[in-house]
């Protein structure tokens, strides 16, 4: 059994795979206590860090952004009475929003529901189913808290090292680079971050989100490359990722809020800061600083080998989505422009969201809302951003 266990060790953790033929695993082992070089299984504290990052964020959004919310305007969603019905749950998850007529006759008959009661039961389901406007308000407020903070903490880590300043000093000297406290604690908390994404998204019961399977997806993909750049000591040109990507971040979400509190004119001031900042770091930065360290400059100190095409490989995919959000989000600015207001949502999310006064409106009358069409047109009236 030990055997098969070793040998299956050392398929996954082929050195010729992971670090070619300049460097070997025993070369991350230091025999002076202040020289440290990444240990994987030092990152799985990461786990216990995000669950913790789940408690304080839900501590600071009960504490300070849920009052703040209230003092904005802003209210939490009435609970809505809904019948269980396994028939009509089954046919909402298959049909999502847009559930046929035939099939909603076919419920009639397999329920002792009339087709108005089923209409109204879906139109409810999707209420239910639809963030309020204060919990997309505190989502946010975590958001820009988390961003600001890891992205001046980057800061104040990389300020005084080579490599922030010439990245060709992210290969001199792979891979016994050594990783001093402040470089450590941010991919630890960057990767605790985006645990405790991953456990919200799951631990979620207030509503799913349209997109749930992308955002796993996403935060998998992002913890994945995290313990990746770890595992081969590409943490030096994996800490100017990180940093660039928390710079526009945080005008994002605080547009956001806005948006959420009706002030427009606050929400598209830092709408604009979010644009200036997302193209000077996604679209200038990036390729220009850290994918030319990256894929020109390691070759002259690094002989490449596949897990290095790997990781690059996703990088060049990253600048891909990069220039294909650039152009929604100019689109999105060329609307402001041309209309006046800002109209499409630029959230990463794109779940349609019916507002708490309609949702509550609406709901007390239902009767009337489903016979004139207004659980159709309800999320037309949204307040996306």
């Amino acid at each position: 059994m030990a055997s098969i266990l070793d040998r299956f060790h050392d398929f996954i953790w082929n050195e010729q795979f992971w670090l070619g033929d300049d460097a070997r695993w025993e070369d991350f082992i230091s025999s002076d206590p202040s020289v440290y070089y990444p240990k994987i299984s030092h990152m799985n504290w990461s786990i216990v860090v995000g669950i913790v990052l789940v408690f304080v964020r839900l501590i600071y959004e009960s504490v300070l952004i849920k009052p703040l919310g209230h003092w904005l305007g802003l209210k939490e969603r009435k609970s809505i009475s809904l019948k269980e019905s396994p028939q009509l749950e089954a046919a909402f998850k298959t049909y999502k929003n847009k559930v046929p007529r035939n099939e909603v006759l076919k419920l009639v008959k397999q329920t002792d529901m009339t087709e108005r009661q089923i209409q109204r039961w879906f139109f409810k389901r999707r209420i239910l189913q639809m963030p309020s406007s204060m919990y997309k308000f505190r989502e946010c407020s975590w958001h820009v808290l988390f961003y600001t903070t890891s992205f001046c903490y980057g800061m104040y880590a990389l300020w005084d090292k080579p490599w922030l300043w010439v990245t060709v000093n992210c290969w001199v000297g792979w891979p016994k680079q050594h990783i001093d406290n402040d470089v450590f604690n941010l991919y630890l908390v960057e990767l605790s971050f985006y645990w405790s994404l991953l456990f919200a998204i799951f631990f979620q019961r207030d509503y799913q989100k349209k997109d749930k399977k992308e955002m796993v997806v996403h935060h998998l993909v992002t913890i994945l490359l995290i313990y990746f750049s770890w595992a081969c000591n590409f943490v030096r040109v994996g800490s100017l990722v990180l940093v660039v990507h928390d710079f526009a971040d945080p005008w994002l979400n605080i547009a956001k809020m806005a948006k959420y509190a009706k002030y427009q004119t606050t929400c598209e001031i830092f709408f604009g800061m979010f644009i200036l900042t997302w193209i000077i770091s996604r679209i200038f930065v990036y390729p220009f600083w850290v994918l030319n360290a990256s894929a020109v400059e390691i070759h002259d100190y690094v002989t490449t080998f596949p897990a290095y095409w790997f990781f690059n490989g996703l990088l060049f995919v990253l600048q891909l989505l990069h220039i294909m959000w650039t152009y929604l989000i100019l689109s999105i600015a060329f609307q402001k422009l041309t209309l006046g207001s800002i109209e499409k949502d630029i959230r990463s999310e794109s779940d349609s969201e019916i507002s708490d006064s309609t949702t509550e409106e609406t709901t007390k009358n239902n009767k009337a809302a489903v016979t004139n069409g207004v659980s159709q047109k309800g999320a037309q009236h949204s307040n996306n951003l």
